[in-house]
């Protein structure tokens, strides 16, 4: 596990570096179920500032233990939870060829092939009336302009 920590450290510079080394802690958490190497991870990606690098490490995880949880410690640290998550086969085939293929793990690539379906988010009209409201807008105006689109929708 030190290794794979060092070599990832080493490797923050170089997206596929960066990818190989992630893909051996995926391997190391599928075998021991120890998510210890991807928090060491995270808390490295932290230590020099790259946000990028940690938020890929958070969203190819996420896909790859479906409903796995990440909560802050007490001290202020990560700690992951997989006890409840599923492993998704797919994922792992996805992180697998996008290794053997050396696409960095900064690349558009890989964002894409860990983001998911991306489906409209339904709009919550009651959280935007609200939103709206809290920034001073005139309830009767608003209800006003609603009506007249209504209108010209129709």
């Amino acid at each position: 596990m030190k290794n794979i920590v060092t070599t990832f450290n080493r490797s923050l510079g170089n997206g596929a570096a960066m990818g190989k080394a992630f893909k051996e802690a995926i391997d190391h958490v599928i075998a021991e179920r120890d998510t210890t190497v991807i928090v060491k991870l995270i808390n490295a990606c932290k230590a020099k500032g790259d946000t990028q690098a940690e938020r890929a490490i958070r969203v190819t995880f996420a896909a790859i233990f479906d409903g796995s949880k990440v909560t802050k410690t007490k001290t202020g640290g990560v700690a992951i939870k997989i006890k409840d998550a599923t492993l998704s086969n797919a994922a792992v085939d996805t992180l697998a060829n996008l290794v053997g293929d050396e696409t960095s793990m900064r690349g558009a690539n890989w964002a894409k092939a860990f983001a998911g379906d991306k489906a409209e988010a339904e709009l919550d009209y009651i959280k935007a009336a609200t939103n709206l409201l809290k920034r001073g807008f005139d309830p009767v105006a608003l209800i006003a302009a609603i009506q007249q689109q209504a209108k010209q929708a129709a």
